[in-house]
């Protein structure tokens, strides 16, 4: 009975170092596997060859786009300005490239590549006396703050900062008698400075962290 080939010429990698230019050029909305084949000269069924489907391909892509994340040691001083650090660290390089934001929207490809976030976030949580799984969930609460915030405010770039109104626009009117609270705030809804806010909610995070840290005594 024949068996199906793969195709020597072209490589996992050489696929992965394309779909990850094309990304990071274009978008990810505007990908397809298609236009990958078309960036590669062959068929789409050579790519399907070397990656089942699409989603394999965008694992594969989004690894790529971590593989290089390096963060710094954290500087010394305060404990608060040290889990600050490790915040902004990594928000800015979820941000070095905006268009592969949407690939990391998913726990595994994010925890494969940023273990090194883990180790030194857990090792902050540990210097205030989380231990076992009191640490992990602590870390988590900075981790997700800082993915999350990284995430949600990436997706509301697309809104115009000086459109009139701000955000009114977005909402549309608003029915003050079933959201009178939202309607009573609705000028409030302008453009927002996402560093600003994020340096803000970082520290009250930060800050909610340190105040439930366990006591020496819950700790022995």
């Amino acid at each position: 009975m024949p068996t199906t080939t793969r195709p020597s010429g072209l490589q996992p990698d050489q696929i992965v170092d394309v779909a990850h230019t094309l990304i990071s050029e274009h978008g990810l909305a505007w990908f397809s596997m298609r236009k990958l084949a078309a960036a590669l000269d062959v068929n789409p069924m050579t790519v399907y060859l070397r990656f089942d489907s699409k989603d394999a391909l965008l694992d594969a892509v989004a690894r790529r786009g971590l593989r290089d994340v390096e963060l710094p040691d954290l500087p010394e001083g305060p404990w608060e300005d040290r889990a600050v650090a490790l915040c902004t660290v990594l928000r800015s390089h979820l941000l070095a490239d905006r268009n592969l934001l949407g690939l990391y929207a998913t726990a595994d490809r994010l925890s494969a590549a940023l273990l090194q976030s883990v180790e030194q976030g857990l090792t902050l949580m540990e210097e205030i006396g989380f231990r076992g799984e009191g640490a992990v969930l602590a870390f988590r609460s900075l981790f997700w703050h800082t993915v999350g915030f990284t995430l949600v405010h990436h997706s509301f770039d697309h809104f115009p900062a000086d459109s009139p109104g701000g955000l009114q626009g977005t909402f549309g009117t608003v029915d003050e008698s079933t959201h009178p609270v939202f309607a009573r705030n609705l000028s409030s809804f302008t453009s927002v400075d996402g560093d600003a806010l994020f340096d803000h909610t970082t520290h009250l995070v930060v800050a909610g962290l340190r105040d439930g840290a366990p006591t020496s005594e819950e700790t022995r």
